[in-house]
């Protein structure tokens, strides 16, 4: 929207200073010459306007940052990286590559089963395994820190099979 305002703003200009030029001057092959000077001149005055809003635009946000970091699952009792995982993860490692100066805390979970002690253990060894595996696909480990919520902060209260795959996972939370 500023762009297009902008654009249009020169062009008035542009418009006023040739209006005003052939009213002083009677000679039109004056007048050409110079609405020709005068519309390169606005057009190399956008240019920069339209690179600076290009460069904001590039900047994301921490929410906008966060959105693109996907979780990962895991199966039963286990904190290996399936191959799904795997994909995920290197969709993470890009969205971390393009912003270096983000810090994010992996987060690990399971499900309800089992008690809060193993699922501690579990969850953490789960938020390891993320890290460890996002740190072989280039992420700075002094970016990455782990922490286990274990069968807290379940995604589905439910207890069926459906429910507890799904809080089975790792999350990427951004920190800084």
């Amino acid at each position: 929207m500023k762009k297009i305002t902008v654009i249009l703003s020169m062009l008035a200009i542009a418009g006023f200073t040739v209006a005003g030029c052939a009213n002083k001057e009677t000679v039109k092959p004056e007048e050409k010459p110079q609405a020709a000077q005068t519309a390169p001149q606005t057009s190399q005055a956008t240019e920069p306007a339209v690179t600076a809003q290009a460069q904001q635009a590039v900047e994301k946000t921490i929410a906008e940052i966060q959105k693109e970091l996907l979780m990962v699952h895991f199966d039963f009792n286990k904190y290996n990286i399936r191959p799904d995982a795997k994909t995920v993860l290197e969709g993470d490692a890009k969205v971390l590559s393009e912003n270096p100066n983000v810090k994010v805390q992996v987060a690990g979970y399971c499900d309800d089963r089992g008690s809060v002690e193993y699922n501690l253990a579990l969850g953490e060894k789960r938020a390891k395994s993320a890290k460890d595996y996002l740190v072989t696909l280039g992420v700075a480990p002094d970016r990455l820190s782990t922490i286990s919520y274990g069968k807290s902060d379940p995604i589905d209260s439910a207890n069926n099979e459906k429910a507890w795959a799904m809080n089975r996972r790792a999350e990427l939370h951004i920190v800084q």
